[in-house]
This record gives structure tokens, sequence and C-alpha cells, in this order.
């Protein structure tokens, strides 16, 4: 088989038209027109019949026979003039290679796919400019352009070309022209024959009513050095102006182009979003889901998923919910249907930390989840992803996995583009992804595509970990706010709960982590306030500077002090007001403590009983995010690699099983909404 080196070579040798020799270098004496071949002057421009029309844009499958050299090689051509852009498809000696002009930047992308590999080179001084012709850049013009449809195909672009009459090509019934032509820059004189159909006397398979080019035959002669003879015949085959592919003038997906120009900057992450993600294993065939939030500003992250069948989880196959606190090194990783939870550091292989040292982590930027950090990304194209055109972004790397380095890696984004954004509703900072694609040369392939993307501001409670916190080890509050519910509450509940949250995190220094199960109702004069402080985690997180975390009777205490001393002070957005502060009365501050009995749950005596009023369910309108690369790619890597998930990282905690009815206030009937 022919060695793929052959392909460059011919690669800069083969033209649209004329597969002619390039130049040697520093030739610089030019024989000029070569009359042995043919005279310009002899060529009589025939005004009768008309020139064939040509379209601004088309497509054409072209057998090019080289005669002089006793091969043939077949590409289809792709050109279109309104958008200034040109494509070939070359076949030859068994090898494929497509070849994208881009004029705009001034550069000719060649991509071999047996090795899939590509090349970028400067348009300007590649030989294969020569195919559909090159204008470089001037004062009157921004950019470089292709030659015209005339001019691409060298035919009607002002060369006399002399009308023959008709003709026969493969049976068909065509108009025969004739030209002569002389290339300076290649020094090259040529004798041209045109074929096209008559459409007067044929009817052409197409159903095209305009005549479609059929045949050309070159014979001439280059003086580079030796002069060389060649001798041409190209058949072109279902010339059209509808291209069977959606995007022919884009690289061809999972293969980088390495120096190509940037064109279009990566999106900017936000600090926060949620998505659920369909991780696909192409290679192993499995499909796995997750829910994923992310919180760059509160210090938390947050995702649902069910470990796989085959993965072994110390924390059981049913769906987990883990919440990382970064704030305090500190993981809550929780199996609902059971109740187990167990808490321990947050390891430096997962996903979404960062190794500061042997012994500490942080919280991944958001640019770091997304793996933006790793490599220069080179904007593609468009390409379509679940029918939904997307703009696309390429890289290649070498340090992934980190356990594994050295191979290559293929990583593409796929971002919904602004008209399929706007129709979601959403208004987005960072943009929408809706997929990523790996390829690992040690690895193989990973598909991760994402859905219902929302970039909200991020609620306290969408990492709640109440669950985690057994009666010992919680307290409960109420207190008294004077002021209307239906004015400062009713017209945003969720806020204000929120700001509740806030002013208690204030008043108490306590992590928001730690305030729960906040409620409100009302009297006929006052707002009535209840929540559960948590305890102090039992595990020492891993990373710098820890946020130091009170006891339960030292938050008791500054809390108390706090409201008895008209410091306690909550904001709300009225119609009246866009930032009202409303404070608790002193002294109504009332405690209690969760016991057990016979293993039910016994409401405390002394807690305070609300009326029946329209009280709502915590859920802060904030929408929190995390995007990381691909929790998709690693969390599969780190499982067959004990990652994060193993017994090793659990820090001794083994889970612990509380009873779902430990967690429930089966007193309030406060009719919380």
């Amino acid at each position: 088989m022919a060695d793929l080196s052959l392909v460059a070579n011919y690669r800069s040798a083969v033209l649209f038209l004329f597969i002619l020799c390039v130049p040697q270098p520093g030739y610089t004496d030019k024989h000029g027109i070569d009359t042995s071949i043919c005279s310009p002057s002899q060529i009589q421009n025939s005004p009768t019949p008309k020139r064939p029309s040509l379209p601004n844009k088309y497509v054409v499958s072209i057998e090019a026979n080289i005669e002089n050299h006793n091969y043939t090689t077949d590409y289809t051509e792709f050109y279109d003039g309104t958008r200034n852009l040109g494509a070939t498809h070359q076949w030859f000696l068994g090898f494929h290679v497509k070849s994208i002009y881009s004029p705009g930047t001034d550069e000719l992308f060649t991509v071999e796919t047996q090795t899939g590999t590509c090349t970028t080179d400067n348009l300007a001084t590649a030989g294969p400019k020569y195919i559909f012709g090159y204008q470089p850049s001037s004062s009157n013009q921004k950019v470089g352009r292709l030659f015209t449809t005339a001019g691409a195909l060298r035919f009607g672009n002002g060369t006399n070309e002399q009308y023959m009459g008709t003709s026969r090509v493969r049976g068909i019934i065509a108009d025969y022209w004739k030209s002569c032509m002389y290339w300076p820059d290649m020094d090259a004189t040529m004798e041209v024959h045109w074929y096209f159909t008559n459409t007067a006397s044929w009817d052409p398979a197409t159903g095209r009513t305009l005549p479609s080019p059929l045949r050309c035959q070159v014979n001439g002669k280059v003086w580079s050095g030796n002069p060389h003879v060649f001798n041409h015949t190209y058949e072109f085959n279902h010339f059209g102006t509808v291209f069977p592919t959606t995007h022919p003038f884009e690289t061809p997906a999972g293969i980088a182009c390495p120096h190509r120009k940037d064109t279009k900057p990566l999106p900017t992450p936000s600090n926060y979003f949620v998505f659920t993600a369909e991780t696909l294993n192409v290679d192993f065939n499995t499909i796995g889901f997750i829910k994923e939030w992310y919180a760059k500003d509160m210090n938390l992250v947050r995702y649902d998923y069910k470990p796989a069948t085959a993965d072994v989880s110390p924390y059981g196959h049913n769906m987990l919910t883990e919440v990382h606190d970064f704030s305090e090194g500190i993981a809550y990783i929780r199996d609902p249907t059971v109740g187990n939870c167990t808490l321990t550091t947050i390891s430096a292989r997962g996903i979404d930390a960062k190794s500061v040292d042997p012994n500490h982590v942080r919280i991944r930027t958001s640019q770091e989840f997304f793996n933006f950090d790793k490599a220069a990304y080179q904007y593609e194209g468009v390409r379509k992803v679940r029918g939904m055109d997307a703009d696309v972004w390429i890289a290649t790397r070498t340090d992934w996995p980190a356990s594994n380095p050295g191979k290559n890696s293929t990583w593409e984004w796929y971002f919904a583009r602004q008209g399929w954004r706007e129709s979601t509703g959403h208004t987005y900072v960072f943009g929408m992804p809706l997929m990523l694609s790996v390829h690992s040369d040690n690895y193989g392939s990973i598909v991760y595509n994402t859905y219902n993307f929302d970039e909200e501001k991020p609620g306290i409670t969408d990492f709640d970990i109440s669950k985690c916190y057994n009666y010992t080890n919680r307290q409960d509050f109420a207190f008294k706010i004077p002021g209307s519910y239906q004015v400062n509450v009713a017209p945003n509940l969720q806020g204000f709960k929120y700001n509740v949250i806030l002013a208690v995190h204030k008043a108490a220094t306590v992590s928001s982590l730690r305030i729960s199960d906040v409620k409100v109702d009302y009297d006929a004069s006052n707002i009535l306030v209840s929540l559960t402080i948590l305890g102090t985690p039992n595990v020492q997180g891993d990373v710098n500077n820890p946020v130091t975390q009170v006891s339960l009777s030292t938050a008791a205490t500054l809390l108390t002090n706090a409201i008895n001393s008209n410091q306690l002070r909550i904001s709300v957005s009225t119609a009246q007001s866009q930032n009202k502060m409303l404070t608790a009365q002193p002294y109504s501050l009332k405690q209690s403590s969760h016991t057990v009995q016979k293993g039910y749950y016994v409401p405390p005596k002394t807690k305070t009983s609300y009326s029946a009023g329209a009280v709502a369910g915590l859920g802060v309108a904030m929408a929190v995010v995390f995007f990381a690369f691909g929790f998709a790619c690693m969390y599969i890597y780190y499982r067959k690699n004990g990652g994060s998930f193993t017994k090793g990282d659990a820090g001794g905690f083994e889970p612990k099983k509380f009873a779902e009815n430990d967690y429930e206030n089966t007193a309030d009937k406060s009719g919380d909404e």
C-alpha cells in the first residue's frame, strides 16, 4: 500500500483543474508562453452561443485521470462564494484527504482521515490555493477571498474561449469550448477543452435547466527548471447547488488542527449553575445519570447519582446525595432510601476538588470544572447536536487521566447557538452547554450530554445536610417579628426565608449549612419564625483555614443576645420599600430539644404553638451549579481506580443509619407552604 507521505506530496500538487508541479524553489527565469502548446492570440472569443451561467454555489464529484502519470484520483468539491468558503474531499491510492479553505482567516486545513491528523497552512503560500484561486486581503478588501465561480473553474472569467460546436461526452450531447491559458506563477502554458451539457438537445438526470460541466481536458507544459509535459482529463458528475452534508466547510469531529487561529473565544463559565447529565461510555456500553450543583461563591458542590452496580461503594448502591462544604473541608454522603449518612474529608481526587498540598484541598474554579484551564481550545465551527445547531471548540491534551499521562486525548465542547438559547426563555451568561465528547488513546470514548442547564442564583437549601444530624445534635428555635405577614412575607416567602438564614448566620456565627427547616407562620400582629440549628460536625476537614464552628450552646447564647438587644434584623422587599429591615422582638426566643421515646420522635412540650396559617416549604429560588468537565468522565475512571469513593476516603467513619421519623417534626401543624 502507498505510504501516507505520498498523499501529502500529491495534496500539495493536486489542483482543481490542473494537477501541476509547483515551481522549484529559487526558479526565477520564466520561459513565458510556450506556443508549441497553444497561442492565446489564435483563440477567437465567440460571442455566441452564450456561455453557461455558473451558480455562486456548487458541489461536484470529479474523477481526475492523470494520463502522464497513469493514475486516477477522485474528489468532491464544495464551493460557496457567498460565504467565501471552499472544501475538497480527495481519494488517492486508497487514502482519504479532506481540505478546508478559509480565506477569511488565510488558513488551509488538511485532514488525513486514516491517521486522524490535521495540518494548518497559510493559504496565501499553500500550493493547493490554486484549486479555488485566492485573492489576499488588501486596503479595499479586509479579508482574503476565493475567486468567483468563473474564476475557480477558470471558465468565463475573461479568458478568450472559442465555441467549437457540439460533441458527445459519455454519450451526452455537449457544447464544446476551447481556450489557451498561461499561468505566470507556475510558468505553465495549457490548452483547455471544456464540455457543458447542451440543455437544448439533452435532458439531464438532475433536471437542471442550466448547463452543467461534463468534462475538462488539459494539455500543457510547465517550465520549472526542466520542462514538464502534462495531460489530464477531468470527468464531472452530480453537479448541483445543494450540499449533501450539513456543514461541509467544518473540520471533522474529534480531530484538532494545531496552530489554528482562535476565531471565537470560549464562553466564560459563571460561578453557579445546575443541570442534569447523561454519561455514555462508548467502549463499555454503559450509561449513567447525575444531577449536579456548583456554587463557587458559597464554596459548595452537590451531586446526586446512583453508583454503577459494578462499583465497590461503601455507601450502598441506592441513589446517593453528596454535599461538599469547602468552607470546612467536609463531605456529607447520604443514602436517602435507608437514611445512612457519612461525614468524611473531601478527597483530593474528587472531580470538584483541587489539591493545594498533600493534606489540603480547595474547590475548583468554574474554569477548572470545565477543564478550560488545561489546554488551548480552538473554535471549530457549527455542528448539529440532538438536532440543535451548536458552536464547537476542540483541544488536545496529554495529561489525562492524571494517573496515566502521556497519551493524547481530544476534548470537544458543544454549546447551543444564540437562537436556540433564546428559545429556552433563559438568559445565559455562560451559554448553554449541550455535550462534551472525550476520546483518549488509553481510555476510549466518553460522551457527556447535559440537559436542563440553568444559571439561577443558588439557594442554601439545595445543600441541605440536616438528615445527617440526629436528635442529639440539633436545637430548635422560635421567635417573633412584629409586622404583617401579608405585606412583608407573602409576596416573596422564599426570599424572606433566605434572608432569615443570612441574619441567623451572622448573629449566631454558624455556617449557613447548619441552619435548616425554616418555617414561617403568623398571628394577628406578628410573623412567627421557627428553625433548627445543627451541631458541629465530628470530622476535621481538609481545607486550609477552615471556618471555626461554634457549639450549639454558644450559638444559642449568641442568637439570644442578638434578639434581646434588637440586633437580629431581617431584610425584606415590599411594594413600598426595596430594602426594608424588620427586627426580631426582644425576649421572644424559645428553645427546645429533640427527644426520642421507643424509636419515635416526640415533640418538645416547650415548643411554641403557632396558629394555622399560610406557611411555605423552604426552597430558596436559587439554583446552584456544577459543570465539571465531566463528573461523567472522571467519575467512571475513579470508581475503577480507587477514587474518592473508596473506603480509604471515608476517614474511618462508617455509614450511620437513622430512622426517617427522627427527622420529621410531626408536631408542626402550621401549614408551612
